[in-house]
């Protein structure tokens, strides 16, 4: 019976750091920050120990599968024929060391084929708490920044032919090449794939919105789409390029844009330019945790120019309400207990004169 098991590593170290202390090449600040997380939680070691177990099982099933017994079988045949006659017991003996041998070896093989078979890649899963960026190292060397509220899934050990992750809200990828395998990003329970070989680009498909948007900053990156009939749809891009698809209506939509005010969010920066109040607010909501209401339904018409950059939510609420006349009260949302998560309740209305 399959199983996953999913690691949630949100303040511990990266996995890259965690495999360079299985493989005992981690630096000592590494060691001390591996070691620092193992005396937080004694699960932290099951963890580490179980990561471990997969790690070289691994390894070695494919040191094994990846040997020319064939080619060793020859060699050793052609020593023993160069012998003369005079060496028949050697023969007989070395015979009987290479039957045992293969034995011995496929009997490896197979417990370590069964072994693989019954053992499901682990996965890592990665999540930016509200109102937080993040920044971590996948095991292939690329880099990802994760927007608040975002969520990224991927394996430990990627597997031969694709380096394959899962990502909910915003990322910022910046791709290690390796054109033997491709680097894929799937989104919205596989409705968009983006394919890249080594590339940078930002992806922003928030759960429970039909928007998903993907700008190119260098490089190229292919895009297939699929409808809820199963119908698929591919497209490039090029620098500067980002495309739109709608998930309510299938529709994809290609325009240029200003790259670093796509991804100015990874900075700390909010950049708007005569955005729709509507969008305004989803990014704020994002970006500071908050929750926001609209009382008047003519705001919905209104947009906003301008740029904030580690300012906080009350500054720009502020300039909203100097620049287009729109009142604002921000109130507690009230939380059980057990959630840990503070959220604000803003309540948007037209002034009046």
């Amino acid at each position: 019976m399959e199983s996953e098991n999913t690691y949630m590593i949100v303040n511990g170290p990266d996995s890259s750091i965690i495999l360079r202390y299985i493989r005992n090449t981690a630096s000592k600040e590494e060691k001390a920050q591996v070691g620092v997380w193992l005396k937080e939680d004694p699960e932290h070691e099951k963890v580490l120990l179980q990561i471990a177990r997969i790690y070289y099982a691994n390894r070695t099933h494919e040191r094994i599968a990846s040997r020319d017994w064939l080619q060793g079988y020859r060699e050793v045949e052609k020593k023993i024929n160069n012998r003369g006659k005079k060496l028949w017991l050697y023969r007989i003996s070395a015979i009987a060391v290479c039957f045992i041998g293969v034995l011995a070896i496929s009997t490896i093989i197979s417990f370590f084929l069964r072994e693989s078979s019954t053992v499901v890649p682990q996965q890592v899963t990665v999540y930016a708490n509200k109102g937080v960026r993040t920044c971590l190292d996948l095991p292939d060397g690329s880099v990802v920044h994760l927007n608040s509220g975002s969520t990224l899934s991927y394996p430990l050990i990627y597997d031969k032919k694709e380096r394959r992750v899962i990502l909910s809200g915003e990322a910022y990828f910046s791709v290690k090449h390796d054109p033997d395998h491709p680097f894929v990003v799937r989104v919205s329970g596989d409705r968009m794939s983006v394919k890249v070989l080594g590339t940078e680009f930002n992806v922003q498909a928030y759960e429970g919105e039909n928007i998903i948007q993907t700008t190119l900053v260098e490089g190229t990156v292919n895009i297939e789409t699929k409808d809820l009939d199963g119908m698929s749809n591919e497209i490039s891009l090029s620098p500067s390029e980002k495309a739109t698809y709608d998930l309510s209506n299938n529709v994809l939509d290609v325009v240029k844009v200003d790259v670093m005010n796509e991804i100015a969010w990874k900075e700390g920066c909010l950049v708007f330019k005569e955005t729709p109040l509507p969008e305004v607010l989803k990014h704020l909501a994002n970006f500071y945790n908050a929750d926001f209401k609209i009382q008047d339904s003519i705001l919905n018409s209104y947009h906003f120019t301008g740029t904030f950059k580690n300012r906080e939510l009350p500054q720009v609420l502020d300039y909203l309400r100097i620049s287009s006349r729109i009142d604002y009260i921000i109130k507690r949302m009230e939380t059980d207990d057990s959630s840990s998560e503070q959220r604000e309740l803003v309540l948007l209305r037209k002034r009046k004169k």
